[in-house]
């Protein structure tokens, strides 16, 4: 198990054109065919958020995946595209325009700044703990978590809640465990106070984004306080 905690960064005009990898704004890289979801309500294309890239061997049944992500308005809603394959959220139409509007003019990079492993954190955290008399096991337990759980904290003691997937990542949650279902993985995870641009996660809220582990639908869902 293990965290990889992300930042943004404006690309420069080589890296906006870096063409199918991982970004936030700028304009889709499609894989194959354009597939551009439409917000129902305004019957207009929904906001670009950004593009996923996923190798093959962190899923996607033998295929390297691109996820794209849409914001539907301010409802609160989002839609996912996955291609190859193509698969949609379902109930949105879709249209076959290579651009459209954006959430940022400016791809943003996401850049992995620290990897955690908590097997370890936990491991480092058990030979640093002073025992206290009387402790019973259920508070040694939770003095421990609290050691562990100390490292998903920035310098200011903010819990870091972005991230970009990969094996064995797994997100820091909001509120509870809400994994779509067996063997789906994450994906990226944006916190609505660090992200680059206005979203509607709720308020203050995490959003996740995930990938079937036949790499053919992906989701995305947001937590909030």
């Amino acid at each position: 198990m293990r965290y990889r905690f992300t930042t943004y960064h404006p690309a420069s005009d080589v890296e906006g054109e870096a063409g199918e990898g991982t970004r936030l704004g700028g304009q889709p890289v499609w894989v194959e065919g354009p597939q551009w979801p439409v917000d129902p309500y305004e019957d207009e294309l929904a906001p670009f958020m950004g593009q996923f890239k996923v190798p093959a061997q962190e899923g996607g049944g033998g295929k390297d995946r691109t996820v794209y992500l849409f914001a539907i308005g301010f409802s609160g809603e989002h839609a996912t595209v996955v291609q190859p394959g193509g698969h949609v959220t379902e109930s949105f139409e879709i249209r076959d325009s290579a651009t459209g509007p954006t959430e940022l003019d400016r791809p943003h990079l996401l850049r992995v700044a620290e990897e955690v492993d908590f097997a370890e954190a936990r491991q480092a955290a058990e030979r640093q703990l002073e025992p206290v008399e009387g402790e019973d096991e259920d508070d040694w337990e939770w003095r421990l978590q609290e050691a562990v759980e100390a490292r998903q904290k920035d310098a200011e003691g903010s819990i870091r809640m972005d991230q970009l997937g990969g094996p064995g990542v797994v997100p820091v949650w909001l509120q509870g465990d809400y994994t779509p279902a067996e063997g789906w993985q994450l994906v990226a995870q944006f916190d609505s106070c660090n992200l680059p641009f206005d979203v509607n996660f709720g308020d203050t809220g995490v959003g996740y984004l995930f990938l079937s582990p036949d790499g053919e639908k992906a989701e995305f869902f947001y937590q909030c306080c």
